[in-house]
């Protein structure tokens, strides 16, 4: 910052002379600031303005285009309690007969009460060893069926009653064990009879646990588990095993690609050894050289209270060591620590080597049909395979073999014991007659030509009634919501267009602010805001646009009709409020006191003849819609969606930001000009004055 001392010799106020002297520039310039900030403000007023015009576009208008937005329709029942009916715009209008015959259930099981031996309860984390009854048991086995999926599971008896929950839930069940009540609770996850769930022993262990775990139950499904499985041949059986073997055997390709995988990590993790300390002989000579330089440091070897060989660290920072000690020691742990790896790496790549097809570059990539390696991927799937095969007929013919004697009655599967207390709920399906048509859901939800029926309580012997028809009051609440958006739209636009001039009134400088007060200065500013759009040619041809395309006549079937045509209009110029002269008003509507009492042409218009409704309101909108998008076009000036020339007003405030600095620049170039001629006139006369000075000295 410039220090300027003047009017020390001449006693003239020459920063107040400076000040006037380039007060011209400075009022161009404030000139220039207050442009920008009316034209920010304006930027501001057409931003709000653009946003409600967009939001009116995008909402409303675009909705009341589409006739299906318009077809709505109303569905009662004669009996809510049977059923709650919705209709879509596809339903038939007119009266149908419902008959609610079953609900749907969900398959539920509520285990009967267990405890440990001595009576007392049971937590999660409880053992099935701790369960009374189960004190001796091993192992068993039980099977779970969801949706035709069968999962066979293995408890024993070190699992915690956590872990059972868990197995039952990874089988595709609701699950959870009651430590307050001491039950375990299990369910379908969707309700209906193909969703139902079965829970079966797999052997006698297997039974053992089921009925001392209180969740075993006799039911139809169950039962039929037993049968299907004591009915399986040989051949099906094997076709199972087959299935499971297969599915629980890593195939060939996936083989192929994950020893290549294994291969190329070890290869590339061995060549960056090698990078880093050369081959294998070099990091061995290495560790050679690095031994030695420890073996200088023998001498400070100490042996603790274990017979653990140390070295004396203190010591060695006595003898200033410390460093070449750290060093020595790091190089002989990372060279070791190398070798070890390399050799690892090394092993790795020369157990897979007959696995994968070794490349020109030493990397690997995964065996294809026809090559060695493929051969030998095969081999091992293969002996994998017959394995698993092996292990899963056993399985399944041990379980055949014990549903046969369940079935033939050898084997008592009554509930005894905690499960003689569990209650079991079989899922059904949900049954409804809807005009004599009967229909069936694993929900009790339905979907039948245009309706959603939820069924929630049986009809019995009687029937109830579901009507259709047009939902006079939805597609009335509709145009009503369109016609007040567009009210609100087109009275903001016109208190903008008709806003009261401020004439006389510019955005006001700093020093012009510190004279006012904060009210004051927001009153000020406020005036200037409000008349920023006033008559603003782009505002006044699309309000002026809008009302003309309200205004105008749509024909249909060779019928012209307007808004007026429903009962819908303005009040005149002379009768509507300050800027509402735009404003629609429906007659009939309760809500609106200008014309509630007029009659109700609108709602009676949809009661007799909705089509007709529907086709003006959707022509009337897109014509609107249309009309108002070419406006929002992207242009030279504008951007897409944009009403208003934002394009234009930023090229014009970064222009008036460019002036402003000129300006500044002016300012400061005429003030320096300035202060060194009064500079020199100061200097001139201190001189003279020091003329004068030595003159006076010399006549005493």
């Amino acid at each position: 910052m410039t220090v300027r001392v003047s009017g020390m010799v001449s006693g003239m106020d020459t920063d107040s002379l400076v000040e006037a002297l380039v007060s011209s520039y400075k009022v161009k310039k404030d000139n220039l600031v207050k442009a920008q900030t009316k034209l920010s403000w304006k930027s501001e007023q057409w931003k709000t303005m653009n946003t409600s015009i967009y939001s009116f576009y995008s909402g409303k208008l675009s909705a009341a285009r589409l006739s299906t937005n318009y077809n709505l329709k109303s569905a009662s029942v004669s009996d809510s309690s049977v059923a709650k009916v919705t209709a879509s715009s596809s339903a038939v209008n007119g009266t149908q007969t419902l008959a609610v015959n079953k609900l749907a259930a969900t398959g539920y099981l509520t285990g009967g009460e267990i405890t440990d031996s001595s009576g007392s309860s049971l937590t999660a984390s409880s053992t099935v060893a701790e369960v009374s009854g189960l004190e001796s048991f091993s192992s068993g086995n039980i099977s779970v069926t969801v949706n035709d999926e069968t999962t066979d599971i293995n408890i024993t008896s070190d699992m915690t009653l956590t872990q059972v929950v868990n197995a039952l839930k990874n089988a595709g069940l609701n699950a959870s064990f009651d430590e307050t009540n001491g039950r375990f609770f299990v369910s379908s996850k969707e309700s209906g009879a193909d969703n139902d769930f079965t829970l079966t022993a797999s052997d006698s262990s297997g039974l053992t646990l089921l009925q001392n775990l209180g969740i075993y139950s006799t039911s139809t499904a169950t039962t039929a588990e037993y049968t299907t499985w004591a009915n399986y041949t040989d051949e099906e059986l094997e076709e199972l095993a087959a299935e499971a073997a297969t599915e629980n055997t890593t195939s060939v390709e996936d083989r192929a690609t994950a020893y290549a995988k294994q291969y190329n990590t070890a290869y590339n993790a061995a060549e960056a050894i090698t990078d880093e300390y050369g081959t294998l002989s070099e990091m061995e000579a290495l560790q050679t050289e690095y031994e030695e330089a420890m073996a200088a440091y023998d001498s400070y070897k100490t042996t603790d209270e274990d017979g653990n060989e140390t070295y004396d660290t203190d010591a060695i920072e006595e003898a200033g060591l410390t460093d070449e000690f750290n060093t020595a020691k790091t190089n002989l742990e990372n060279i070791t620590t190398a070798i070890t790896n390399y050799t690892t790496y090394q092993t790795t790549m020369s157990e897979v080597a007959d696995y994968v097809v070794i490349s020109d570059d030493g990397t690997a990539t995964a065996a294809t049909e026809g090559t060695t390696a493929y051969d030998n991927i095969q081999e091992e799937y293969d002996s994998e395979y017959q394995t698993n095969y092996e292990s899963y007929l056993a399985t399944y013919t041990s379980k055949r073999e014990y549903a046969q004697s369940v079935v033939d009655g050898t084997v008592s599967t009554t509930a005894t014991g905690a499960s003689a207390n569990a209650v079991r709920i079989a899922g059904s399906d949900s049954e409804i007659v809807l005009n004599g048509a009967t229909f069936t859901s694993d929900s009790n939800t339905f979907s039948i030509n245009g309706l959603t029926i939820q069924a929630t309580a049986l009809t019995g012997d009687e029937e109830v009634t579901i009507t259709t028809d047009t939902d006079v009051d939805g597609i009335y609440d509709f145009v009503k919501d369109f016609i007040t958006d567009y009210n609100t739209l087109i009275k903001e636009m016109d208190v903008k267009y008709n806003a009261a001039s401020s004439k006389g009134y510019e955005p006001l400088t700093s020093e012009e602010k510190e004279a006012m007060s904060d009210d004051e200065v927001e009153k000020w500013e406020t005036k200037i805001k409000d008349s920023l759009l006033r008559k603003d040619g782009i505002l006044g041809l699309t309000m002026n646009s809008l009302k003309a395309d309200m205004a105008s006549a749509i024909t249909i079937d060779g019928n012209g009709y307007s808004l007026a045509s429903f009962g819908i209009s303005t009040l005149g110029y002379f009768s509507s409020p300050e800027n509402e002269t735009g404003v629609y008003h429906i007659d009939g509507n309760s809500e609106d006191s200008a014309t509630s009492g007029n009659e109700d042409k609108l709602r009676e218009a949809i009661a007799n003849d909705s089509e007709t409704v529907i086709s003006f309101f959707s022509q009337l909108a897109t014509k609107l819609y249309t009309d108002l998008g070419n406006r929002m076009a992207s242009s030279s000036t504008s951007s897409a969606y944009t009403i208003y020339n934002d394009k234009e007003m930023n090229t014009q405030y970064s222009q008036y930001t460019s002036k402003i600095t000129d300006a500044e620049d002016k300012i400061t170039t005429w003030e320096d000009y300035y202060y060194k001629k009064f500079s020199a006139m100061e200097s001139s006369l201190a001189s003279l004055n020091s003329q004068q000075s030595s003159l006076s000295s010399y006549f005493g």
